[in-house]
Formats: structure tokens, C-alpha cells, sequence
């Protein structure tokens, strides 16, 4: 029964040349999945996410048997050297969060394994071991459980490096077992034009690819501003009319206290020059020959001093 401390995987070469899928035993899934890339000059293989195709991580060099290769992890982005320093045997060595890492071969065995060096005289520690079936087939072990006991903080990155260091390993002796004019990764400087051109067709297919995305953002984003717009208008456009609203029902009230406080009933003044007590009852109009008579009949006397003025 596997250990749930650890992550065993199986390395499966695909009959695309160059394609090696890493399924995880314990779920029988494909995690990864590994690319060769053709290089005039050099060698390139990439650790990508099968379902995203997210670049992983990538090691390059001059080729596949250089002393020196670089493994490039993102996300955060770094750079491991990985070191041939095997004069007579198979030693490859790195460092990992300022730690010092070997890979070794076991004796008469194609087994490989990855170990933590110790200072002084404590005994180092197995991290990883590859195991290979045939020559298709092989399962990886990473140790989870010796790894928390060393304290490593980041350990997907190493986790990462040692699966480039092992795929970079199985190219290599792949690389060994056929002749370079049979060896399709190997390429001659006739091959660089050709493949200049294809690398400038895929970067400009990017290119254009990341111009889309812009332009896709760029009409979302004022889409979204022009949404916010509007309904900051509409919402001005309801606040108005509320507040036209509460100012007419504000004025109508004020109308109706007005006119319950100031409103008053006329009555009839009572007309002391009439015969009648009815209201609102007014004697005629003398006539033009009545108002004379009774302005001569009114008419003061003259007046005479004893003088006679």
C-alpha cells in the first residue's frame, strides 16, 4: 500500500517523439506532461500543466550530455543550475533554498536517487528515487515525509526540479542510444534559418494573440464604464424626480395651511341710511330734479352785518 506521504509517479513515454506524460498513481492522473523542444545548437525540454497547457518549468543547455543546465522555474520565477560532476559515475548535483542536493546511480543498478547532504556526520537523506520498468516506463518517488522533516519550505519548486533533472536524464540517454543523423532533436546550423522563421511565425501568432486580449479588455472595461454611467444617470434621473416630487407635495401643503388659517366669511354691514332691516337692501336714487329741490331747500341764507356786507 502507497505511503500518503508520498507522491509516486509514472513516467510514460508517449509515441509522439519527445512526449512524456507524469500520471499520478495513487489517482491515476495526469498532472504533467513534458515537451522536447527542437534547438539548433542546444536542448530544451518543458514541464507543462496538461489541462491548462501553463509552462511550468523548462531546462535548457547546449545539449542533452552538457556539464551545465539550467532548470527555469516561474511562478515565482528561478533558476537551479544543474551540475554534472561526475568524473567516473553518474553525480549530478543543485541547490535548493541554500541546501546541497546530489543525484547518484546506484551500483550495477539504473535506479537513480536524489539525496540531501548532510554537514558533519549525520547521514544524508533520500528525498526522490527513479525507478525504470523498461524503456517506456519508469515511476518516480518523491519522499513528502523526509522533506518536512528537513524543513523545505517550497516544495512544489523542488518538486519540479527533480522531475526536469530526471526527464533531463532519460533524454540524455536516449540521446546516446541513436546516431545524430537519426536523432531528430539534434540539428544542424542548416536548421537555423528554418526554424528562425518558425519561432518569429509563433512569437508574432502571440503577439497578435496578447493585441486581442487587449482589445477584448479595452471593450469590457469601457463597457463597464459606460454601464456605470448610465446608471449613475438613471439613478440621478430618479432622485430628481423624488425630489420634484416631495418639493410639490411640500408647496400643495403649505397652499392647504394658507387657506384653513387665512380664509374669512363676508358679512353684510348693516346700512344705518335704510328703512329696511333687510341685509344687503339699498334705497334708490334720487333723481336729478329731487336733488336740486332738496339742495335749494337746503340752501344757507345770506349773510348782512349791520353795515350792510
Amino acid at each position: 500500500m502507497q505511503n500518503d506521504n508520498q507522491n509516486k509517479y509514472e513516467l510514460v513515454k508517449k509515441e509522439t517523439k519527445g512526449v512524456v506524460e507524469i500520471k499520478h498513481l495513487a489517482t491515476n492522473e495526469v498532472t504533467h506532461k513534458k515537451f522536447r523542444q527542437k534547438v539548433p545548437g542546444g536542448y530544451c525540454a518543458k514541464l507543462i500543466d496538461p489541462i491548462t497547457e501553463v509552462l511550468l518549468a523548462e531546462i535548457k543547455g547546449d545539449s542533452s550530455k552538457a556539464k551545465l543546465k539550467n532548470i527555469l522555474l516561474y511562478q515565482p520565477d528561478d533558476n537551479i543550475e544543474l551540475k554534472d560532476s561526475g568524473m567516473f559515475s553518474f553525480e549530478h548535483k543543485f541547490r535548493w533554498e541554500n541546501e546541497k542536493f546530489v543525484w547518484k546511480r546506484h551500483a550495477f543498478s539504473k535506479e537513480l536517487e536524489c539525496k540531501m547532504m548532510q554537514p558533519g556526520n549525520e547521514p544524508n537523506m533520500c528525498i526522490a528515487l527513479y525507478q525504470p520498468k523498461n524503456k517506456n516506463v519508469g515511476t518516480v518517488n518523491i519522499m513528502s515525509d523526509n522533506m518536512n522533516r528537513l524543513n523545505i519550505q517550497d516544495r512544489r519548486g523542488l518538486e519540479y526540479v527533480l522531475l526536469m533533472s530526471i526527464l533531463s536524464f532519460l533524454d540524455k540517454s536516449e540521446d546516446d542510444s541513436i546516431s545524430k543523423e537519426k536523432n531528430e532533436f539534434i540539428l544542424g546550423e542548416e536548421s537555423k534559418g528554418e526554424l528562425k522563421e518558425e519561432s518569429k511565425k509563433v512569437e508574432n501568432k502571440e503577439k497578435k494573440k496578447k493585441e486581442r486580449e487587449k482589445k477584448k479588455h479595452k471593450k469590457q472595461n469601457e463597457k463597464i464604464v459606460k454601464e456605470s454611467v448610465e446608471e449613475d444617470r438613471s439613478q440621478k434621473s430618479k432622485q430628481e424626480k423624488i425630489d420634484e416630487e416631495l418639493a410639490r407635495k411640500i408647496v400643495e401643503e403649505q397652499k392647504g395651511s394658507i387657506g384653513t388659517t387665512g380664509h374669512y366669511t363676508r358679512q353684510t354691514r348693516s346700512n344705518s341710511f335704510s328703512s329696511s332691516s333687510s341685509p344687503n337692501v339699498y334705497p334708490p336714487l334720487p333723481s336729478d330734479s329731487n336733488r336740486k329741490q332738496k339742495l335749494a331747500k337746503h340752501k344757507p341764507k345770506e349773510y348782512t352785518n349791520e353795515f350792510g356786507w
